[in-house]
């Protein structure tokens, strides 16, 4: 990001927060319903400023509780997409505010010597906001090309078995794939593979329960949730922007993404869904608040 791009998303962040539009939301559309951030892999201070101010103004609950009843507060549950290496590093701060939070795993890359597949050389050529608009098996081909396969060894970019280990008495580990495909360009054989063979890896890694999943770069269909409830999983988290409560679909789960960096007041702002909202609509995803779709 440029540094006027920057100075202008501050400015209005600022403007949100001191005219009282961030109080109004929690008031109005946060109230006593959860806000499922999204996170990717932001680092240990920026997380640790951004819980601070958290705590402040809702309470923190593990993602399992989205449709217990409140107790009159806003309530947030936080999240992590992808199992990046950079999450070992925030378990002080997880325990220290005394958070659990649920970190999505590609389950065929974490444990391994490999990479997530934007993250490799070989996507940074080709593009990969291009390779997410191709079929499963063309964008494959293509960064095979440029010297990237997902299931060969290359360098690691998600969290160690150790890694997972040391951070499990504090974390929930769910899945999010196996290599973290656009499910929407998958065909029906190899949907149905990420989708159910991630939760199966997940737990024979782990050697524990996994009944949650994350839609990946948030492209999901009626047969993707067909999917994932024929799998087993008790939720799934979408990166429509929004709430949740009892009466939330557990299959489409609402987020608010966050930016990994974002300064506190910056973070103040993206509370309230609607630099999302906006940017979702600029894109194509309407008034509902939908991650656009390919």
């Amino acid at each position: 990001m440029n540094r006027g791009k920057a100075l202008l998303k501050e400015i209005l962040s600022a403007l949100v927060v001191l005219t009282g539009i961030a109080r109004a939301t929690r008031a109005w559309l946060w109230r006593d319903r959860v806000a499922v951030l999204l996170y990717h892999d932001p680092d240990p201070a920026t997380l640790d400023r951004h819980l601070t101010y958290l705590r402040e103004i809702c309470d923190l609950v593990p993602l399992t509780d989205v449709a217990a009843p409140g107790r009159g507060r806003p309530r947030a549950a936080i999240t992590f997409d992808d199992g990046h290496a950079g999450n070992a590093a925030l378990l002080p701060i997880f325990i220290k505010h005394k958070v659990r939070p649920t970190i999505f795993l590609c389950s065929s890359i974490v444990g391994r010597p490999r990479s997530h597949w934007w993250l490799h050389p070989g996507s940074v050529r080709a593009g990969h906001e291009r390779l997410k608009r191709m079929t499963n098996a063309e964008r494959l081909t293509e960064l095979a090309a440029h010297g990237y396969r997902q299931d060969a060894d290359n360098q690691a970019t998600g969290l160690s078995i150790e890694q997972m280990e040391t951070m499990q008495a504090y974390v929930d580990f769910q899945a999010h794939t196996r290599f973290h495909p656009v499910l929407t360009r998958c065909s029906d054989i190899e949907c149905a593979d990420e989708i159910g063979n991630s939760k199966h890896e997940i737990e024979a890694l782990l050697r524990n329960v996994c009944e949650h999943f994350a839609y990946p770069n948030g492209n999901y269909g009626d047969r993707e949730v067909s999917f994932v409830e024929a799998a087993g999983y008790k939720s799934a988290r979408t990166c429509d922007v929004g709430w949740n409560d009892h009466q939330s679909d557990p299959f489409r789960l609402r987020a608010i993404i966050v930016d990994d960096s974002a300064s506190t007041r910056r973070f103040a702002a993206q509370l309230t869904g609607i630099p999302l909202f906006l940017h979702y609509l600029k894109k194509g995803g309407g008034w509902s608040g939908r991650f656009p779709q390919f």
